[in-house]
């Protein structure tokens, strides 16, 4: 009988150790697994982390850009205008003076009494040529700003070449210039021959976050 029990109990000692085993393997399997799609998953949110920064940088670089294209071109617009408007009253009034002071006005006297009619329109021409200036100014200095910010979250997240490019074409483009009319067409005309080469940063920036999102 004893002999019996025993091997009763072994073919049962089987199974129930067998499926032991198999649950601790199922459990140590599932452990595992629940690790590795831990770790994909917090790699994917970095991932995409890391690309919401390069795409907002990317966003804020090209506005600054084109908000810095836009407020030369109005800048220069407006002193052009001005320029224009002034010239213009300044032949008008030397046809009244010399109108006024016949055959006998002097070069001297001329330029004395022009220089009296245009005194409002000088004064109301030079003081707009510097609020346009000023404003220029603090809207370069925003601009300058949040670049240079942008820059800075770009360091890391992109290759070294890339971002030296970056860094050269922000020097170039926002390097001192004297603040008259000429100097501010040719600072214009300078950004706009580089629009092409920034729509091209672009697209290697747009690149490089395919790549933190594993698609290239």
């Amino acid at each position: 009988m004893c002999g019996e029990g025993m091997i009763m109990q072994e073919p049962f000692l089987s199974i129930v150790g067998g499926g032991l085993i198999a649950a601790i393997v199922t459990i140590a399997f599932n452990v595992y697994w629940d690790s590795r799609k831990q770790k994909a998953s917090e790699d994917w949110e970095f991932r995409r982390y890391q690309a919401n920064l390069v795409h907002h940088s990317t966003t804020g670089l090209m506005e600054s850009f084109f908000s810095g294209k836009s407020e030369m071109l109005y800048l220069t617009s407006t002193l052009e205008t001005l320029l224009a408007t002034l010239t213009r009253l300044t032949a008008q009034a030397d046809q009244i003076v010399r109108q006024q002071g016949g055959p006998g006005l002097t070069v001297a006297e001329l330029e004395r009494r022009k220089n009296q009619l245009l005194e409002p329109f000088q004064r109301f021409n030079a003081d707009q040529v510097a609020l346009r200036w000023t404003q220029y100014e603090q809207k370069a200095k925003e601009n300058h700003a949040k670049a240079e910010i942008h820059l800075a979250t770009l360091r890391p997240l992109v290759s070294s070449e890339l971002y030296d490019e970056l860094l050269g074409m922000f020097h170039r483009l926002s390097a001192p210039f004297v603040w008259d009319l000429p100097n501010g067409k040719e600072k214009l005309k300078t950004i706009e021959d580089a629009t092409p080469e920034v729509l091209t940063i672009r697209e290697k920036l747009s690149r490089e976050l395919e790549v933190k999102l594993g698609r290239k």
